[in-house]
């Protein structure tokens, strides 16, 4: 079997088919249950549609009985099947766009066998996420994936490495003992790994798998096949899925389990809504294009609890055009990948208000919680020094890492990081269509930022005090490091309105360390397994995206360990 995938190649299909799925699918929304749909306890008002319960459809066109039912060709979707496969059990898989899930190739795990010189200390993990999140998250679920995530990506070696692919580590920090970023991020990629980049092929383990899956241990995918409720026994067990394809609906019976892995509701908008307004409202970008929610309404249907929170994946990095406004539909801006960056932030007022060294979803929320819920981002011609010396990690990386550890090159166009490379594919385009400006004077990027005369002057005013403190070498105003200081001083200087760009929910229903589903009494729902994005506990509130590949990671582990509960086997 020989694989060789372009990044762009295969997010431009799966995306393509995701939308495709979407747009035919809309026909198929639940209907309201003949009991009607759960009331709100303040007003005693119908609650959002996506929560009613719909009807077991009578005229089912096929039925057909197999040991495991996974919802999701994805990240856990394909690694339970798999597992599930190699363990001698006949597996369905029900996908409901035209093709597997994108891949992410940044992968968490702890502690690995690959890896031995390089051992996090657990409890300190547990609690830093702990804080990240006021205390809303399931310790023993960040337990269970630190002690069971390093088995997860020695198996997926295993299983991947005799068709070609190398996992290279990812171990560079800055040298700061602020700047916690643990050791835990695997790159997959095809055929050879070039530590000084591009890898063309770092995106395609999913695909691989896919094909051990189908190809050597004779499971089935059903593409454009959405899952559209879980069948139960008098007992509360689940047994299998109603799923709708284009024959009509089709009822797969499930011996010994239901997987779900469908990646939260990202793109339904009404749950975002309802769920999660103030995470996602200001979000000028939506990268969910099939996660509707149906993992979480099905196992809510079913009895599962939703977490407290409500909370998404989110980039600082969408930039906006002249007179945008935010209207709830999260579309409009364009993706900026130095928006990442921890350059100068001012608000619409121009003044400074953070420490702009944070991790992307809390920068996003410090600037969304700003006048018109965006902030400038400011910096100057001494650009790709300052990147260097910011010495960023993970997606946000613009300067070459060194030799040997990150998967160097950029996430969105896979190409090597350079400064000639920043400047045509990020930089040029942006100036061309005025999202960003540039000018020879700080004088004149005011009158760019469309400043009045008193935000001018406190916007000169803040830049200056700025350089100040970068001469000094403290900020004594928000307490940002000192390798992250970077004066404003030489020309050109430029800025970017900068605004939340979502990638996934990161909210989901409560389960167990066996990914089971749990009701509100704690119980669990036997015969259904939860993980990915539809599962909680991780992140009801941000992501902690210093954790780099922790959700992927996470991801992976707890659908291997619900495809080998439901099996019974070690």
């Amino acid at each position: 079997m020989e694989t060789n995938l372009s990044r762009r190649g295969f997010l431009t299909g799966a995306a393509a088919a995701g939308a495709l799925a979407a747009m035919g699918l809309t026909a198929c929304a639940p209907t309201p249950a003949a009991e009607g749909g759960t009331k709100t306890a303040d007003t005693g008002e119908a609650a959002s549609s996506w929560r009613d319960k719909p009807e077991i459809p009578a005229d089912i066109a096929e039925t057909v009985d197999t040991d495991i039912v996974v919802i999701g060709a994805g990240n856990g979707g394909l690694v339970a099947a798999t597992t599930a496969a190699q363990n001698g059990a006949k597996v369905i898989v029900l996908e409901k766009a035209g093709e597997i899930a994108a891949a992410r190739e940044a992968i968490g795990a702890l502690n690995s066998a690959l890896e031995p010189d390089h051992h996090e200390d657990v409890p300190t993990l547990l609690n830093h996420a702990s804080t990240t999140q006021a205390g809303d998250v399931s310790m023993v679920l960040y337990k269970t994936w630190a002690e069971k995530s390093g088995e997860m990506i020695e198996w997926m070696k295993e299983t991947l490495e005799p068709k070609g692919m190398l996992f290279p580590f990812e171990w560079h920090c800055p040298d700061d003992p602020h700047a916690y970023y643990p050791a835990m991020c695997y790159n997959p990629c095809m055929g050879e790994y070039n530590p000084d980049g591009p890898n063309y092929n770092s995106y395609a383990h999913l695909a691989v798998m896919s094909d051990v899956f189908t190809q050597e241990l004779g499971g089935e995918i059903r593409f454009m096949t959405p899952a559209k409720m879980l069948v139960q026994d008098e007992s509360g067990r689940v047994t299998g899925v109603i799923a709708e394809s284009e024959n009509g609906f089709v009822q797969v019976n499930a011996a010994k389990g239901v997987i779900i892995s469908t990646g939260g509701y990202g793109a339904n908008i009404e749950m975002l809504d309802e769920l999660c307004p103030g995470n996602s409202m200001w979000c000028a970008l939506n990268s969910s294009v099939t996660e509707e929610g149906d993992g979480i309404r099905m196992a809510m249907w079913a009895g599962a609890e939703l977490e407290n929170g409500g909370a998404c994946m989110v980039w600082n990095r969408a930039i906006l055009p002249d007179g945008y406004e935010f209207d709830g539909s999260r579309m409009g801006g364009d993706i900026f990948l130095p928006g990442s960056q921890p350059f100068l932030h001012v608000n619409v007022n121009g003044e400074r208000f953070m420490n702009e060294d944070q991790c992307y979803p809390m920068s996003y929320a410090l600037g969304s919680a700003q006048p018109k819920h965006y902030s400038w981002i400011v910096w100057d011609g001494n650009y790709w020094d300052d990147i260097a010396q910011f010495d960023t990690c993970g997606c946000s990386r613009l300067y070459p890492a060194p030799s040997g550890t990150a998967f160097n090159a950029d996430v969105y166009d896979c190409e090597a990081l350079t400064k000639e490379h920043l400047d045509s594919f990020w930089l040029e385009p942006r100036l061309e269509n005025g999202s960003l400006k540039k000018a020879d004077t700080l004088e004149e990027l005011a009158d760019l930022m469309e400043f009045d005369t008193d935000q001018k002057a406190t916007f000169l005013a803040t830049v200056a005090r700025y350089n100040e403190l970068a001469a000094a070498g403290e900020d004594v105003d928000f307490g940002k490091p000192a390798y992250r200081l970077s004066d404003v001083e030489a020309a050109p200087f430029y800025a970017a309105r900068i605004a939340g760009a979502l990638l996934v929910t990161i909210h989901g229903v409560n389960t167990d360390v066996n990914s089971q589903p749990l009701r509100a009494d704690g119980t669990p729902i036997e015969g259904l397994y939860v993980c990915g994005n539809d599962q909680g506990g991780f992140y009801p509130h941000n992501y902690p995206s210093n954790f780099t590949g922790i959700n992927a990671g996470r991801t992976a582990t707890f659908a291997r360990i619900a495809a080998k509960h439901a099996l019974g086997v070690a």
